[in-house]
């Protein structure tokens, strides 16, 4: 919307209430998945890490022995899902992409979930034909990743 001087004042008070209500609202429901996440899943399974760098490539010693240091238990993997937030068409492009992830499965709300977390900060979850693509983009994610996205959210 362009605010010209020829819109009325109610017009304009009208338009900022409106945006401030939509802003409300999406931080709600941002707000209300990661309380629901915290409080209502359980991570029942974590694997150690593990790399799908190819022998031979260049770098893939460093790479591989940097993804078998990487490790969560399951508070951290808990942490990660609490603190990510659901990722829209296109925001995948945000994250990098390392070739080393961690799996599991975990129970939230009334189903088992297959996850898996790559080091760069997205994670998968799967259950039957559903997936979830999440990222953990907070500062607080910067200690349970390897790799950042280039700018905390």
């Amino acid at each position: 919307m362009i605010w010209t001087s020829a819109m009325p004042s109610g017009a304009k008070c009208l338009a900022k209430a409106l945006i401030c209500a939509g802003l409300l609202v999406l931080a709600c429901q941002s707000r209300a998945l990661a309380d629901s996440v915290d409080s209502a899943i359980t991570i029942l399974d974590v694997s150690a890490s593990h790399s799908l760098s190819t022998p031979g490539a260049s770098g893939v010693a460093s790479d591989a022995d940097g993804c078998r240091a990487w490790s969560l238990d399951k508070q951290q993997v808990a942490s990660v899902f609490r603190l990510s937030t659901d990722l829209r068409e296109g925001e995948l492009h945000d994250y990098y992409w390392l070739p080393c992830s961690i799996k599991g499965h975990a129970r939230f709300q009334e189903a088992t979930w297959e996850f898996e977390i790559n080091a760069a900060g997205t994670s998968t979850w799967r259950n039957g034909d559903t997936t979830r693509l999440m990222g953990c983009a907070q500062l607080a994610c910067q200690s349970l990743v390897i790799l950042m996205p280039d700018q905390n959210r």
